[in-house]
C-alpha cells in the first residue's frame, strides 16, 4: 500500500478507537455514550491534539452513519404508540415541538439575526431523543408506566415533525418563492409519510412472505438495506434531507415487532462500526475558538435554558391528566435532544445564510441538554412507581 492510501486508513483507525474509548467512559459514568463519542473526536481532532483531521473519507464514513443512525431510530419507533394514549401522547408531542419552536425563532429574530437563522434555531430546539430517553426509562423498569408509554409516543411525533421542520429550513433556505417552497416541502413530507406509513401495513405483509421464500443470505435483511438506500436516494431526490429517508425507512420495514426485533440486531451492529465516524466526525469540527468567545458561550446557555424550560412547561402542562408527578417526569423526558438535535445541528454546515458559529453552538446545546435531562430525571424517576 503506498502511503497515500495509508493515511486514511490510520486516521479512520484513531477515530475509531476514540470514538469507542470514549464512549465506554461515558456509559461507565452513567451518561449517554453518543456524547462520549463526540468529547473522543474534539480531543483527537484539531482542536486538541490533532492527531485526526477532517478528510473527504472520514466525511464519507459520517454521511453512511447518520444514515444508519436515523435508520435505527426509525426502527425503534412505532407510529401506534402516539395513538396508545390518545389525546396526551398527541398534545405533549405537538405543544412540545411548537413551543421551542416558537421560543428559540424569536429568541434568535430578538437579537437580530437573520430569517434562515431563527428558524434554524427553532429547529434546534425541536425534537427529543427517542434513543437517550428510551435508555433511561428501561433503565428503571418504566418503559411500560403511564408517563413512560407517553414520553415514547410523543418522542415519536416530536421526530417526525423536528425532521419535516428540518426539510421546511432547507427549502427556505433556497431562496426564491419561499412560500411556494415551503408548501411544496410540506406536501412532499406529508405524501411521503402518509405513503409509507400505508404501504408498511398493506404491501409490506405481502412483500415479507415472499422474502421467505429467497434462498440468499438474509432476505430480509437484504430488503431493509435496499429500502434504506432507495428512500434516503428518494428523499434526496425530491428535495428533501436524505436522512427523512432513512428514518422512513427504519419505520416502513419494523411493521411488526418480531422483524423490528430481528433488524434491530443487524442494525445495531452496522451501526456500531459507521455511526461512531459521524458522532466523532461533529467533534472533529467543534472549533474551540467559537466555544471560548463570550457570545458563544451566552448563547449556549441562553438555548439551553430555552430548551429545557420550553418541554418542561409544555410538555409538562400537556400531560396534567396524567398526575403532577408523572406530568413532571413526562416533561423532564422530554428534555434530551441527543442525535436528532446533533443531527440537525450538523445541516446548518449546509447552508450558507446560518453563521459556522451556530454548528459549534447548537452541538453544545444538543449535548447539554442530552447530559441535563437524564440527570434531572434519574432524581424523580422511580422504578417501582407509574
Amino acid at each position: 500500500m503506498t502511503p497515500d492510501s495509508i493515511e486514511p486508513l490510520l486516521s479512520l483507525f484513531l477515530l475509531f478507537v476514540a470514538a469507542k474509548v470514549g464512549e465506554e467512559v461515558f456509559e461507565r459514568l452513567g451518561q449517554p455514550g453518543l456524547i462520549g463519542q463526540i468529547v473522543a473526536g474534539f480531543l483527537v481532532g484539531p482542536g486538541v491534539l490533532r492527531w485526526v483531521a477532517p478528510s473527504s473519507t472520514i466525511l464519507f464514513m459520517a454521511e453512511v452513519g447518520v444514515i444508519f443512525l436515523l435508520f435505527e431510530t426509525g426502527l425503534k419507533t412505532q407510529p401506534e404508540e402516539m395513538t396508545e394514549h390518545g389525546a396526551v401522547s398527541l398534545a405533549v408531542g405537538f405543544f412540545g415541538v411548537i413551543t421551542p419552536l416558537a421560543a428559540g425563532w424569536a429568541f434568535a429574530w430578538g437579537i437580530g439575526e437573520n430569517a434562515v437563522t431563527a428558524r434554524f434555531v427553532g429547529t434546534l430546539l425541536v425534537a427529543t431523543s427517542i434513543g437517550i430517553t428510551a435508555k433511561i426509562l428501561a433503565d428503571f423498569r418504566a418503559t411500560n408506566t403511564t408517563f413512560g408509554r407517553v414520553i415514547l409516543g410523543a418522542a415519536v411525533l416530536d421526530d417526525i415533525l423536528g425532521l419535516l421542520a428540518l426539510s421546511m429550513l432547507s427549502s427556505f433556505a433556497e431562496g426564491g418563492s419561499h412560500w411556494l417552497n415551503l408548501l411544496l416541502t410540506v406536501g412532499f413530507v406529508t405524501l411521503f409519510f402518509v405513503v409509507v406509513l400505508l404501504l408498511r401495513r398493506t404491501a409490506f405483509p405481502r412483500v415479507r412472505g415472499r422474502l421467505n421464500r429467497l434462498r440468499g443470505t438474509a432476505p430480509q435483511w437484504s430488503f431493509a438495506l435496499v429500502v434504506l438506500l432507495g428512500f434516503s436516494t428518494m428523499a434526496a431526490y425530491i428535495g428533501l434531507a436524505a436522512i427523512i429517508g432513512s428514518f422512513l425507512a427504519g419505520m416502513f420495514v419494523s411493521e411488526s415487532e418480531e422483524i423490528a426485533t430481528a433488524l434491530r440486531a443487524r442494525a445495531e451492529a452496522v451501526s456500531s462500526f459507521v455511526v461512531p465516524f459521524f458522532l466523532a466526525s461533529i467533534g472533529l469540527r467543534l472549533s474551540p475558538h467559537v466555544l471560548g468567545e463570550r457570545r458563544a458561550l451566552l448563547l449556549i446557555a441562553a438555548l439551553t435554558l430555552i430548551a429545557i424550560v420550553t418541554k418542561l412547561v409544555a410538555c409538562g402542562l400537556s400531560a396534567l391528566p396524567l398526575g403532577r408527578r408523572s406530568a413532571l417526569l413526562v416533561g423532564l423526558g422530554m428534555i434530551p435532544r441527543g442525535e436528532v438535535g446533533i443531527v440537525v445541528a450538523d445541516q446548518s454546515l449546509r447552508i450558507s445564510a446560518i453563521p459556522s458559529s451556530y454548528y459549534s453552538i447548537g452541538i453544545a446545546m444538543a449535548v447539554l441538554t442530552s447530559l441535563i435531562g437524564p440527570l434531572l430525571l434519574r432524581m424523580v424517576i422511580r422504578p417501582e412507581r407509574d
